[in-house]
């Protein structure tokens, strides 16, 4: 059985989050990803000097069944080289600073003409026609400038969130341009320059806080409650804490009879979302005496018998124990040369005609496929010594 994407190479520049998780995806579905690096260091990702045995945990999470190669693009041979593989491939990744792959002369426009078929795929933190496309981006900038971290936390505290949300988010929506633009190709011929800007992620993804705000009201944190859906919080419970979700009418009443609480369906006060809400303080001590005395994870089972949403609060220290992060494949064993055994990222999307998310190759050392990338376009032992020796791989 063949991967979808068996016999795709993709030369990878991307580094840090986004576009490596892209890049990752697109390897779980078969391509041939080569990922450039800079000599001696690696991307930026693999802090060498920072981490034990010379890789980030991070680096090695989002960079399996990868081939790693090394090229010094400031040096005028390395895009040289860069364009050799173009030659062979049907993708480039990046997610260079607005101007960056211009100046090693690799931008779309520089070299579109050269290969029609190349699908040129941009991850970036704005528009390239943004006015601030040359702003440096993160996560957590990104969080910033698109109103996520104003709505995030509570009352008297804005806070921005740990998970790089917004980086992921770019990378999978840079996947889902990378395939549409491939089955473009297979109907024209031509390939096409695929751009996703964190900020356009990052904006759909307030939708919940967007809609009101469009109807002329203004967002107010909350905290671990919900503007739309009341009674919904954080609750304690014996050994634990359990999130509860009311999103319905239905959800409310179905809780307020396993709390032995009737009362409170027809008590005029909690007609609805916003007539509960005025009374949240309350109907939140209530919720909260129930569970207070029972086990997290018996609430858990009583309330998806009764269909009302809810998840228990877990550590994650809890989720990576779970045995079904392995069964799933969101986490997968693999090994690294100075780490021993490590976990790596999977692919979330199961597709029922191709094999399971298997790791064909553990994540690379830096430059390990030197050699063995770039035969394939000539370059034999004597010339690689020598390119090594001047710093150029």
């Amino acid at each position: 059985m063949t991967l979808p994407l068996d016999g795709i190479r993709v030369i990878d520049l991307g580094q840090v989050y986004a576009a490596p998780y892209c890049t990752l995806q697109l390897a779980a579905m078969g391509a041939d990803v080569i990922k450039i690096e800079p000599p001696k260091i690696g991307e930026v990702l693999r802090r060498p000097d920072l981490s034990p045995g010379g890789v980030n945990y991070s680096f090695l999470m989002l960079n399996a069944n990868k081939r790693s190669v090394t090229i010094n693009l400031k040096d005028r041979r390395g895009p040289e080289i860069v364009l050799r593989l173009l030659e062979h491939a049907d993708v480039l990744v990046e997610n260079y600073l607005d101007g960056v792959m211009e100046s090693f002369g690799l931008g779309y426009d520089q070299i579109a003409a050269k290969f029609p078929r190349l699908i040129y795929a941009s991850g970036k933190g704005y528009g390239a026609d943004s006015r601030w496309a040359k702003l440096g981006s993160m996560d957590n900038t990104i969080q910033a400038s698109s109103g996520f971290i104003s709505i995030t936390g509570f009352p008297d505290q804005p806070v921005k969130t740990s998970a790089t949300f917004i980086d992921m988010g770019t990378g999978s929506h840079l996947v889902s341009g990378i395939l549409a633009a491939l089955i473009q190709r297979g109907k024209t011929g031509r390939g096409q320059h695929v751009e996703v800007a964190m900020l356009d992620v990052a904006i759909p993804a307030l939708t919940s806080a967007v809609a009101p705000v469009l109807q002329g009201a203004r967002f107010k944190r909350l905290g671990n409650r919900h503007w739309g859906a009341c009674p919904t919080n954080i609750y304690p419970a014996r050994d634990g804490e359990i999130l509860i979700f009311c999103l319905t009418e239905a959800h409310w009443r179905t809780l307020a009879k396993l709390m032995a609480r009737e009362d409170l369906i027809n008590d005029p006060r909690c007609a609805n979302h916003g007539t509960r809400l005025k009374i949240v303080d309350e109907l939140d001590g209530v919720v909260g005496d129930w569970t207070r005395g029972q086990a997290r994870d018996d609430i858990v089972r009583l309330l998806i018998a009764a269909g009302i949403p809810c998840a228990p609060v877990r550590g994650l220290e809890e989720v990576l124990a779970d045995p079904e992060v392995a069964q799933r494949g969101t986490l997968i064993e693999s090994e690294y040369p100075t780490r021993g055994a490590i976990r790596v990222v999977g692919t979330p999307i199961k597709l029922s005609d191709a094999p399971a998310s298997v790791l064909a190759r553990r994540p690379p050392q830096l430059g390990e496929h030197n050699a063995e990338v770039l035969a394939t376009i000539g370059i034999g032992a004597d010339e690689l010594e020598r390119l090594a020796r001047d710093g150029v791989v």
